[in-house]
């Protein structure tokens, strides 16, 4: 029986036929999640590391004499933004840039360029060896478009010698080890993702994508607060760091001062109700979808699912979130939401893992 069924994981592939003798010392496995702002890599030599999906290059020669390089990526293009243009490559979870048909990426297009560009970055902290190949399972949203998946095939190509891309719920399921009955919500930057198991890889019925997610937040946050303090000086950075530290859904916290500039003047001004606001734009989202996933599901097994609904992503740090979910799911029993430990990683760690424990011969396979 064939491990793994294709057409319902959803997996793509391209890169070098392994061969019968390639082995383990000779491969290093990859978990790659590249995320719409963050994205985490983990491998079999050791490696865990996670960076801002972001490319920048010099505004102009003063900012080029500052930064002394052509093209800057991750954290270090955040820190110097004021002297870049940056790009993010990946927009709800996958790369911007579409081929159209054509069979390599441009040598002009800027969007191609930092796609290529973020993927070399990440993969130049692997140390391996000359001989070594590098086999990656990359995550993707669970409803992504083929030729979303075709573009990150592209923009590996020639720098992985295999790759697999899989859904990211998936994954995160994977790695945590609910094989059996369980709602994965992962809630990233760009899409929210949920997944169904139920003892099997999970069929296109099993997975749902949203289009909405952190970086709406982030959004919705800076309008409302625009809107209400006019000459408020704020970023769409800083609204994102505020919701990464104050950021809830549910029970009221309180008041929440946070210091601005206005109009120039250092301001004290308490948040708690545009916070409040914008975060709850994701609950409906999740509440509604979950439910769905649970009452389209054999009724025999409905309880199981509403006592395992599993947060992770960026998005699960919202505090408060598990609470709200289970009061609001409560009609369908005695639900319980836990969020996953580490996050950030839950999506590389399952690719890593996935890569390490599919048969070798399901390398071989040609996928398409």
């Amino acid at each position: 029986m064939k491990w793994i069924r294709d057409k319902e994981l959803n997996v793509e592939q391209v890169g070098t036929t392994p061969t019968k003798s390639d082995d383990n010392s000779k491969i290093i496995y990859l978990g790659l999640d590249l995320g719409t702002s963050h994205c985490a890599l983990s491998t079999s030599s050791g490696l865990k590391l996670s960076v801002a999906s972001a490319v920048g290059w010099p505004k102009d020669f003063i900012a080029y004499n500052r930064v002394k390089k052509q093209m800057i990526f991750g954290d270090e293009c955040i820190k110097n933004r004021t002297s870049l243009d940056i790009i993010y490559p990946l927009e709800r979870g996958v790369i911007k840039y579409r081929n159209n048909g054509s069979d390599k990426m441009p040598a002009d297009d800027r969007e191609a360029i930092a796609a290529v560009g973020l993927l070399e970055y990440l993969l130049r902290f692997v140390e391996k060896d000359p001989a070594q190949k590098i086999f990656a399972i990359v995550g993707s949203p669970a409803k992504a478009e083929i030729d979303a998946k075709q573009s990150i095939i592209d923009a590996a190509e020639g720098l992985v010698d295999s790759i697999l891309v899989v859904s990211e719920p998936f994954l995160v399921s994977y790695n945590l080890e609910l094989y059996g009955f369980s709602i994965i919500v992962d809630i990233g930057a760009g899409t929210l993702d949920i997944c169904r198991m139920s003892g099997t890889i999970p069929g296109e019925e099993d997975q749902i994508t949203v289009h909405v997610a952190g970086n709406d937040i982030d959004k919705k946050l800076y309008e409302l607060l625009k809107n209400r303090v006019p000459g408020i000086q704020l970023t769409m950075n800083l609204a994102r760091k505020i919701k990464e530290e104050y950021g809830f859904v549910g029970e009221d916290p309180g008041k929440i001062d946070v210091d601005f500039y206005v109009n120039g003047k250092l301001t004290t001004i308490d948040i708690s109700n545009e916070l409040e606001e914008a975060c709850s734009i994701i609950f409906p989202e999740i509440c509604n979808n979950v439910r769905d996933l649970i009452i389209s599901f054999d009724t025999e097994f409905m309880s199981a699912l509403v006592r395992n609904i599993v947060l992770t992503g960026g998005g699960s740090k919202l505090k408060g979130l598990d609470k709200a979910i289970e009061a609001n799911l409560s009609e369908l029993g005695s639900a319980k939401v836990s969020t996953a430990d580490d996050p950030f990683y839950q999506g590389s760690l399952g690719g890593l893992k996935l890569a390490q424990n599919i048969p070798f011969s399901e390398w071989n396979q040609s996928i398409g």
